[in-house]
């Protein structure tokens, strides 16, 4: 699977070599270029819009080495990306010259449309020529020194995850060095070299009817964590995005822990970790197979794993966060109003998930049970904590506020204190808004601003969304 190192990467939007495309992509290629001139055809595929009336019928949503444009004589419009069958005849339109001042002329070929119905992909994952052990020691082959879950975390950035919960999928990862050579940033360049080039960016195409456009449904991005992040840089590593499914964003610092926990390439990291110091990228040795990886990761897009019980896996996280905390003596306040407890979307549980869904695409696994989430937990998201605590044992073990403030804190929220304490049982997940609101005179929006104000002082975390509960300093 390795080659000798290549200076110009596979462009995704110029794949018009077979050996590009992947099986049913093949296809469905064919079958298009197969329609001819003056028959009347059934056909599927993805819709994008030229205009008002016309449409461009694609094979698959990441295909553009051809497209068929349909003039839609139906009083339906299809939506947007959807996949449809349409029924119709074809026949030709305008001439294009081949080459400037050529006399050599193409015909255009216009589908006109009779009849549509929304349809289902009959896609098929292709039989996987290498395993994900394979790719991630391809992808790795030139850096020396990284523990395995390490090498393992930098596959997961390529491989990605369905969508959450509403949000963008993606694993976003922060390297910090404890070389001081800035070896982070040559381990991400290393893992973006096997991400074809243009694959996420927004493709243009032009007919003689209009112009539509495509983008992939993935896209790998790098940054300086060093740097102050601007508010792109947070959306995207909160998974707060619009016109992506999935993005994953790997950000290197020079710097061998972070600011302070809450500092947001470690806050906000679904995987803040350390490269260890005897970590280097040999340059010398061969690179990943452009062409293995491109199939490989166009495959493992395509996988859906889903989580079978969404409340009870955060359930499990969170249990196996309050442990962790117990067991290293952390100051819960601490973690908690950083999110650490927290099972919101931008949270650490919420991470172990995405970890879990990166985690069933390398291992073709089709539904996450309780069991997987419990095994991703202690072989990925435990080790990573406990190998950079050893490093970061200062920052996770600082005291929120002093002794005043936290007296100050205890007035100010009194009130939830006590209603979280008298309601609270070990049998239950927390104590639910309704509950809160029913004990007070509080609006919603109050309730809901107390709540937050709460939880960032490191009062309260909520186990499960919409439910709260106290953290080990104040119950």
């Amino acid at each position: 699977m390795g080659r000798g190192f290549v200076a110009n990467r596979i462009q995704f939007w110029k794949r018009e070599l077979g050996a590009l495309w992947i099986p049913y992509e093949r296809e469905k290629i064919i079958e298009f270029s197969r329609i001819k001139s003056n028959e009347q055809v059934t056909v599927s595929g993805y819709v994008k819009w030229v205009s008002n009336k016309v449409f461009a019928l694609v094979p698959t949503l990441f295909s553009n080495q051809t497209h068929l444009l349909c003039l839609n004589n139906t009083e339906r419009k299809p939506v947007e990306n959807s996949y449809i069958s349409i029924s119709g005849s074809t026949r030709r339109f305008g001439l294009t010259e081949t080459k400037k001042n050529s006399r050599i002329f193409n015909e255009n070929l216009l589908l006109e449309v009779d009849s549509w119905k929304d349809s289902k992909s009959d896609f098929r994952l292709p039989k996987e020529d290498t395993r994900f052990e394979d790719f991630k020691d391809n992808l790795t082959s030139r850096i020396e020194g990284l523990e395995p879950q390490i090498e393992d975390f930098l596959a997961f950035t390529t491989i990605s995850t369905p969508t959450i919960q509403g949000c963008a999928g993606g694993v976003n990862a922060t390297l910090y060095d404890s070389t001081e050579s800035g070896i982070p940033k040559k381990v991400i360049r290393e893992v973006q070299s096997a991400i074809p080039k243009g694959m996420g960016n927004l493709h243009r195409i032009t007919t003689e009817l209009g112009r539509f456009r495509m983008r992939y449904q993935y896209k790998y991005f790098i940054g300086d964590a060093d740097k102050p992040l601007s508010k792109v840089t947070e959306n995207f590593l909160t998974h707060n995005v619009s016109g992506f499914n999935e993005t994953s964003l790997s950000l290197f610092s020079m710097n061998d822990k972070p600011l302070s926990i809450e500092d947001p390439p470690c806050s906000l990291s679904d995987i803040p970790t350390v490269t260890p110091e005897n970590t280097t990228v040999v340059r010398g040795r061969s690179v990943i197979d452009e062409y293995d990886a491109l199939r490989y990761l166009i495959t493992s897009h395509m996988k859906t794993p889903i989580i079978q019980d969404f409340e009870k896996s955060i359930s499990t996280i969170v249990t196996g966060l309050e442990k962790l905390t117990e067991r290293w003596d952390l100051p819960p306040n601490q973690l908690a109003s950083h999110g650490f407890l927290d099972a919101n979307y931008n949270a650490k549980p919420t991470s172990v998930l995405r970890e879990c869904l990166a985690y069933a695409r390398a291992k073709n696994v089709n539904v996450i049970d309780v069991d997987l989430v419990t095994q991703v937990f202690e072989d990925y998201f435990k080790w990573n904590f406990e190998y950079v605590y050893e490093i970061w044992e200062d920052k996770l073990t600082a005291p929120l506020v002093g002794d005043k403030t936290m007296v100050s804190l205890r007035v100010k929220y009194r009130d939830i204190i006590r209603i979280l304490r008298k309601y609270y049982s070990s049998k239950e997940v927390g104590v639910s808004k309704e509950i809160l609101l029913g004990e007070t005179e509080k609006s919603s929006l109050e309730m809901n601003r107390l709540l937050d104000d709460c939880r960032k002082a490191g009062i309260i975390y909520q186990p499960k969304n919409g439910f709260y509960k106290l953290t080990g300093g104040y119950q």
